[in-house]
């Protein structure tokens, strides 16, 4: 069984043999930026130490550990129930992260039932759940030519061939014929993707599903390595067809699994496969889903609405998009009444600094937005943590303010009734009577 190894943002991975700590610091040095080339580490490494940066998910090393990198937040005292809770704030967290869809249906009761595997194993188990699904509901078939020696008449006979082939056996025809089968592309697809992962699969659930399916794909060939782009954009082509509707979920998994499609791509030269999530996405992301469920009197946009800058020659420049903006019923002109920015960053609300180490060009955006949306609030959102607990307020001028809330993912409801409450200066009754039930 591959060894598996845990820790949190922005601890030092240890435990690895110095081949595995060779690779990784290779590996670290080759992915220090994101598709936009901002510095975004997913390892950073320092005097000889490799350290966790703000993406988590699994990697698994050449030599099969896997190292499995849990968010840091602070959700129990207790060190043996850490993990598990941790994760299991991950996973519901996750459920609302714009990278992969099909995350959404995982709900409680999957994550209660997964919340003690391994990453991976989670992910696999979400992948193979979609696909018994998928089977029940019947897998795509189509027609499909054939051509054949047969000793029976099926079909029609392809004269020159059948004169060519049988000219001293009478007894047998060479025809052609349309079968209804289900080897299509996606299905090709989805046996490969079985076959990788029985490889490496360790959960016992896990491999009995896999062991199921495999017998259920057996008269499905695989694709073979040089048809796997080929196949997945012959899918693609097809994914509108009516009989290919209820694939999209499992196909995501396919794509995560065969292609790591959905996910940050890093580079895989010195690992055997990676698949990490962007903290400060999935937060946002949480976030944002949070005010649309319990923030009853608030439209959320996400990412607007979008205003320039400034101009030039009467062309808008330098768009600005806030993460949240809180759009109230009552304001006639659809601006935002208030704007958020969300951090994952652990900030120290009880410090003498009074920066508290808030990013100062975090300040100056908040100031550009609640200046040119005309709020009287905006406020940054951070994880709630042991040493921010409670807001802070600072003032830019009598006409506009920032609040810093921390926001407590283990129960997002009432962050949310908390952070409404000291934004509209409201007794908190009335704020848990805008809330959804």
């Amino acid at each position: 069984m591959n060894e598996s190894l845990a820790i949190r943002e922005h601890e030092e991975l240890t435990g690895l043999t110095p081949d595995e700590q060779r690779d990784l610091e290779k590996f670290a040095l080759e992915n220090q930026a994101d598709e936009q080339d901002n510095y975004r580490p997913v390892l950073r490494l320092s005097n000889g130490k490799l350290i966790a940066q703000n993406y988590v998910g699994i990697i698994e090393t050449r030599k099969g550990t896997v190292l499995e990198i849990l968010p840091k937040v602070d959700v129990v005292k207790d060190e043996d129930k850490e993990k598990t809770k941790t994760k299991q704030c991950f996973f519901e967290m996750l459920r609302d992260w714009r990278g992969f869809k099909s995350l959404a249906q995982f709900n409680a009761s999957h994550i209660n039932a997964v919340r003690r595997f391994d990453m991976l194993e989670v992910f696999v188990h979400l992948f193979l759940n979609n696909l018994v699904l998928l089977t029940q509901r019947g897998l795509a078939r189509h027609y499909q030519s054939q051509e054949d020696n047969q000793p029976y008449l099926r079909g029609r006979i392809l004269f020159p061939q059948h004169i060519r082939e049988n000219v001293a056996n009478r007894a047998r025809f060479y025809v052609g014929y349309d079968e209804f089968n289900a080897n299509r592309p996606a299905n090709r697809l989805i046996h490969s993707t079985i076959h990788k992962l029985m490889g490496f699969v360790r959960q016992p659930r896990n491999q009995q599903l896999l062991h199921q399916l495999r017998i259920g794909f057996s008269d499905i060939p695989q694709s073979a390595p040089a048809h796997l782009e080929s196949d997945w954009v012959q899918y693609r082509v097809n994914r509108s067809d009516r009989l290919m509707q209820h694939y999209d979920e499992v196909m995501q998994w396919v794509g995560l699994f065969l292609f790591n499609h959905g996910l940050t791509t890093f580079a895989g030269k010195y690992v055997n496969r990676t698949l990490l999530f962007p903290m400060w996405e999935v937060f946002e992301d949480f976030v944002a889903a949070s005010f649309r469920r319990y923030a009853q009197r608030f439209s959320v946009r996400k990412q607007g609405p979008q205003e320039p800058l400034a101009s030039i020659d009467g062309k808008g420049v330098f768009y600005m998009k806030p993460d949240i903006s809180l759009m109230s019923d009552r304001m006639s002109d659809r601006k935002p009444e208030f704007i958020l920015d969300t951090k994952w960053k652990r900030i120290n609300g009880e410090g003498s600094d009074p920066k508290h180490g808030i990013n100062q060009a975090d300040m100056y955006q908040l100031f550009a937005y609640g200046k040119k949306y005309g709020c009287k609030q905006v406020a940054l959102i951070y994880p709630k943590s042991e040493q921010f607990q409670k807001m802070l307020r600072y003032k830019f001028d009598e006409e506009l303010s920032l609040s810093c809330f921390p926001f407590d993912v283990t129960r997002p409801q009432g962050s949310v009734a908390e952070i409404l409450n000291h934004l509209q200066n409201k007794p908190i009754e009335v704020i848990q009577s805008l809330i959804v039930a």
